[in-house]
């Protein structure tokens, strides 16, 4: 599968939870390599996954959400939210394609983070979605 602007646009059209560039695009990693949409299963899972985070990760799925934000705060010249990239998934395999030099960062930081929630599905733990950010207060991780 190939997901290029164009097939982005056709694919965000028929979304009901349709989010503006590649937050859309690693949506649709994660839920190719994990069988899991975005939401609800990660959106609002631990301290880390979803908008923003603090506190400590509470397992190894909230700590690969605390290393995509990090490789997110490295491309600080680079919309990390809208930029679109090209990128294909075949047999599990996710190659990102052509582009700028942000989208091919943004695409690297998504794809190290849908192979990470992908490596850890086994310990995914249902309690952690929906989690409450009041649970989350021993203050923001360093990356």
């Amino acid at each position: 599968m190939i997901s290029t602007p164009k097939k982005f646009y056709e694919e965000s059209k028929q979304s009901v939870l349709a989010v503006n560039g590649n937050l859309f695009q690693f949506g649709r990693m994660i839920q190719k390599l994990t069988g899991k949409t975005s939401f609800p299963h990660y959106t609002t899972y631990g301290c880390y996954c979803g908008v923003g985070g603090q506190g400590k990760p509470r397992d190894d799925t909230d700590r690969c959400c605390l290393a995509h934000d990090c490789c997110y705060e490295k491309l600080k010249d680079c919309n990390t939210n809208t930029d679109i990239y090209n990128y294909s998934i075949d047999d599990g395999v996710i190659t990102c394609g052509e582009g700028s030099s942000c989208e091919k960062q943004i695409c690297e930081c998504d794809k190290t983070a849908a192979l990470c929630l992908k490596d850890h599905l086994d310990t995914y733990n249902k309690e952690y979605r929906f989690y409450s950010d009041k649970n989350c207060q021993e203050g923001p991780m360093k990356c």
